[in-house]
């Protein structure tokens, strides 16, 4: 059997999983889901960005949205705050239509909380997730044999916490940034094979990646490779410079003005002052058991090992995603919620999946006990699926520090 036969099949499994997961009764939005959910709900229903009404109605099951109520929290010209992006709504949108079109023939309430609206915003984070997957796997076989290429891409997902937010935490923003990363990278390498590329798509992705998430702007920096190497042709070097230019305005603008009827000030830090800092801990946010990157998601080490022959095989590559892990770790290890608050692994470094399954699959091609590693990319996979059943039912802390051995991970199976 071929391998994109097997992932035909593999992706039909994943949609069935999902089917269980969220046909009796879809997976809650809450936690930052509700401010990304919010966006859109109040803007449709609502014709405004006043979130009041929709922290109430989450408020009944969602601790972050009654704090607030609370806490009567309001920014300094009374408005209720909202310290998240806005991108992850717009990439929601069509499937919340879709959802408005069923709840009105099957006689639901048009009020953006029945249940179609929920299972597809559920929906929507499967879709990018499958997509994100098949967008990786297709970067990496334009270097890489099919055979590793597919390998790399299910170790990636199934092994790190992007197959949980796909499944179990879905309101959130990560698997709708990690999806237009996906494309933004897809691009860069259609720029280094000097392919063909249409410019207006390209500006949409560059948008909407910064819109979804605001740290992605850092990735921007990959494009540096690009430009250098058509520095002979200065004409279209200048031509999609301006198009990312112009995209990166295009969003700060509405982003700025988005802040000033929130806020009263078109910049700002929404978060608080302090969440970034002047001080590095970019050991912490590798090793902690405070979601280490690297201690919560071990495969990760392999990729890291794979630096070294990626290098080897190609320096743009090589240079790509270490150009892109570092920004991201600069920043993770910087801000004043080092985990992550409550979180299963590093979440924030998500997004630099893609680029670190370039070096994974680096690692893969160039090893000689290929058995042997595939071997331990399945326990690794393994080893993922029984922290996430742990994490799941509170076996493991939500947040903070913890000691890994002195938890019984059986009882996080059995025990529900």
């Amino acid at each position: 059997m071929s391998y994109n036969k097997l992932i035909i099949i593999f992706s039909f499994i994943l949609f069935l999983l999902f089917l269980v997961i969220n046909v009796p009764v879809p997976i809650r939005i809450e936690g930052d889901g509700v401010f990304y959910y919010s966006w859109l709900r109040s803007a449709i229903f609502d014709h405004d960005f006043d979130f009041y009404n929709e922290l109430k109605y989450f408020s009944d099951y969602d601790v972050g949205s009654r704090a607030i109520l609370h806490d009567q929290l309001k920014t300094y010209i009374g408005k209720v705050p909202s310290p998240y992006a806005y991108g992850t709504a717009l990439l929601w949108l069509p499937l919340f239509v879709i959802a408005s079109l069923l709840s009105f023939i099957f006689n639901l309430p048009l009020n953006g909380y029945s249940w179609f609206y929920v299972f597809f915003v559920n929906l929507s984070s499967w879709l990018f997730g499958v997509a994100a997957y098949l967008i990786v796997y297709s970067n990496l076989k334009k270097f890489f044999s099919t055979r590793i290429s597919f390998w790399t891409s299910l170790g990636i997902y199934l092994a790190t916490p992007w197959f949980y937010y796909q499944f179990f935490e879905p309101s959130m923003s990560h698997l709708a940034s990690l999806f237009m990363v996906c494309c933004f990278l897809h691009f860069v390498i259609k720029f280094y094979k000097q392919e063909e590329v249409t410019l207006w798509l390209l500006s949409l992705v560059v948008f909407l990646m910064i819109a979804t998430r605001w740290q992605n702007l850092l990735f921007l920096i990959i494009l540096l490779p690009i430009f250098w190497q058509e520095r002979y042709n200065w004409q279209l070097s200048l031509k999609r410079l301006l198009v990312v230019i112009g995209s990166v305005a295009f969003f700060w603008l509405t982003q700025s003005l988005i802040w000033k009827h929130l806020y009263g000030y078109y910049f700002l830090q929404p978060q608080g002052r302090g969440f970034i800092r002047l001080d590095f801990h970019g050991w912490y946010v590798l090793f902690s058991s405070d979601r280490g990157l690297l201690l919560w998601t071990p495969l990760l080490i392999l990729a890291f090992c794979g630096f070294y022959y990626l290098y080897r095989k190609s320096r743009f590559l090589f240079l790509v995603s270490l150009l892109a892990f570092f920004v991201q770790w600069l920043i993770n290890g910087s801000v004043h919620d080092l985990g992550g608050g409550d979180a299963y692994g590093a979440r924030r470094f998500i997004e630099t999946l893609p680029f670190l399954a370039l070096a994974l699959a680096a690692f893969l091609q160039n090893i000689k006990f290929k058995q042997l590693v595939v071997g331990l990319t399945i326990t690794l996979v393994i080893w993922n699926m029984i922290l996430i059943q742990n994490y799941r039912h509170g076996n493991i802390p939500h947040h903070g520090e913890f000691n890994l051995l002195e938890i019984n991970y059986l009882n996080g199976i059995i025990n529900k």
